[in-house]
């Protein structure tokens, strides 16, 4: 996870507080040149879980970033 930045700031001022509970999560994964792709859990899950997922993603895709969607 070195180097992967998470950025749950739109989230947050969205809903009020930080990225928790269980839902369907929606997170985009951005590269070095700026490209953006967009992973949906394809289930409910924790937040947590979500990220460990967004995080395996964006380290086969190379991401630098990893935004968490509202």
């Amino acid at each position: 996870m070195a180097g992967i930045e998470i950025y749950a700031k739109r989230y947050d001022d969205e809903h009020g507080h930080p990225p928790a509970g269980r839902r369907f999560w929606i997170f985009q994964l951005v590269s070095k040149l700026g490209h953006a792709t967009f992973l949906l859990t394809g289930e409910v899950l924790v937040y947590e879980k979500a990220l460990e997922v967004a995080i395996q993603a964006a380290e086969k895709n190379k991401s630098v970033r990893i935004i968490v969607e509202p």
